[in-house]
């Protein structure tokens, strides 16, 4: 059960970030509601797709690598908590307009430097803290679980995104500028998904030769 609990949210995270990324180029070209809505949408699953990942790989840690996987999980859920609060507020109160217009104002995710936004920073530098010690408590024997170790502790870099609203940087209109970083973090974390519905399928063939 948790293989495949372990591959079907690696699929699900997979898919979820390759929504995210066609999204991210259609709004490139023309910036619509629907598809900022469904990039909304996806991204919430995302971050509980994520959890499920996490708890998987926690499941296989070794006993000296089990704080680092249970670090792992714990920040996981710090940061799809945030991530569903910031998006979830983008699908109810902010899409039907359901508060006063100056509460509205605060809740929306509107650009940077807004509370939506920087929360939704803070997330995501949860979330690469979570891969890194994910990483960490990964045994890797094979090619594929060696390039998933390395991809997954790399991801930990992108922590730095959570000090960018703290700093006392200048304001400045990024454009596009947002869109194509997020557009290169989707194919930084896409190969993530593949490698871990990879290394689930490979844990199950052999668990499966063995039980034979």
């Amino acid at each position: 059960m948790n293989r495949k609990i372990g591959f079907i949210s690696s699929i699900v995270i997979g898919s979820a970030v390759a929504i995210f990324l066609i999204c991210l180029i259609a709004a490139l070209f023309n910036r619509i509601s629907f598809t900022e809505n469904l990039s909304y949408g996806v991204c919430a699953i995302l971050s509980w797709g994520w959890v499920a990942t996490a708890v998987v790989y926690s499941c296989y840690a070794k006993k000296e690598r089990s704080a680092a996987a249970k670090i792992g999980v714990c920040t996981g859920v710090i940061y799809s908590t945030i991530i569903s609060i910031v998006y979830f507020t983008q699908l109810s109160t902010v899409l039907y307009k359901s508060v006063d217009e100056k509460i509205l104002q605060a809740f929306s995710f509107s650009a940077a430097g807004s509370w939506m936004f920087n929360l939704d920073l803070l997330g995501y530098g949860l979330l690469s803290i979570s891969t890194f010690f994910i990483g960490l408590s990964l045994h890797a024997d094979n090619k594929i679980d060696k390039a998933l170790k390395f991809l997954l502790m790399l991801h930990g870099i992108f922590f730095v995104c959570m000090f960018v609203p703290i700093l006392p940087l200048p304001a400045s209109n990024q454009g596009n500028g947002g869109t194509v970083a997020l557009i290169c973090w989707c194919l930084f974390f896409l190969p993530i998904c593949v490698l871990s519905a990879l290394h689930y399928k490979k844990l199950s063939m052999a668990e499966l030769q063995l039980s034979q």
